[in-house]
């Protein structure tokens, strides 16, 4: 079994070392068999790939400078360059437990048939009472740690946590995704994932579970950092949640109430944002919904 470990990046040298490094010190694993590829948006200099270079010298290593910016991108690119069975897809700013890629091959060797494995990020915060309770009111999340909401949320991810054995979800974490190279070799550019391409990591979900079941290990374990140096401006990652979501629901099997149910999710964003006084994020909601209803989509 062989692996292409994707990280994509842009401008934030400082994330991409520590996980590099992180992959760097990986236990029990043949690193001969995986290729590090680093598909880059932005403008790492020859010191700092060379660094790279040096840090992750036990494994294949190869680089990719793309020309066109947008997360999305840079997954189909990656997916041209695999040449290997699997393709595990890490954010720059994730940072992996040491045995995490060695419990990676363990999964897919105890659940040959899947399409994707993914794990869980330590790092999502746990959800009070109140935080709960308005979750499910507005659809945000199913209240299964499988399961999508009625209007094709992912928030029950915080509950990953708590799970003790392997799961079969109808998603994975984009922030540490993998697939066989045969679920996802035929996804095609979709152009409403621009820049930060929020939602991609439900778009390759859905595809792949076409080919297969995906199964979520609790065993895999992250830190998705999250860096400060954020890839997009508020106001734009709210309207891409509006928007990206809703062109989404049509590669759910959910019968047609799937677009009712997501205005009322919306309903629960703009609340949201007036209680935190956040006009910015506001601002790109009701941006969202305005195109939403030009388009008459």
């Amino acid at each position: 079994m062989t692996l292409t470990i994707a990280v994509c990046t842009r401008n934030r040298f400082d994330d991409l070392n520590r996980c590099c490094i992180s992959l760097s010190t990986q236990k029990e694993v043949q690193k001969e068999n995986i290729e590090i590829l680093i598909v880059d948006d932005g403008n790492l200099s020859l010191e700092e790939l060379n660094s790279l270079r040096t840090i992750l010298e036990k494994y294949r290593f190869s680089y990719y400078k793309k020309q066109k910016a947008g997360l999305f991108l840079s997954r189909l690119e990656a997916i041209k360059r695999c040449k290997t069975d699997i393709i595990l897809f890490l954010d720059d700013d994730v940072v992996l437990d040491e045995d995490y890629l060695f419990l990676l091959f363990e999964t897919y060797k105890d659940f040959p048939k899947v399409a994707g494995v993914g794990g869980v990020d330590l790092l999502l915060p746990k959800y009070g009472f109140l935080r709960k309770l308005y979750s499910r009111l507005f659809l945000y999340h199913s209240g299964e740690s499988s399961k999508l909401s009625l209007s094709m949320m992912n928030s029950s991810m915080y509950m990953w946590q708590d799970e003790k054995e392997p799961f079969f979800s109808e998603f994975l974490d984009g922030c540490n995704m993998s697939f066989k190279k045969e679920a996802v070799k035929d996804v095609e550019f979709q152009d409403y994932f621009n820049s930060y391409s929020l939602g991609e990591d439900l778009f390759f979900s859905l595809h792949a579970s076409k080919k297969g079941k995906l199964i979520v290990n609790p065993s895999l374990r992250v830190k998705h950092i999250k860096s400060s140096l954020s890839r997009d401006r508020v106001e734009n990652v709210a309207f891409m949640k509006v928007v990206n979501h809703y062109k989404l629901l049509k590669y759910s099997k959910r019968k047609n109430y799937k677009y009712k149910t997501i205005f009322w999710t919306y309903l629960g964003y703009i609340l949201a944002s007036l209680c935190k006084g956040d006009f910015k994020e506001l601002k790109g909601y009701m941006k969202g919904i305005k195109y939403l209803a030009e388009q008459k989509l």
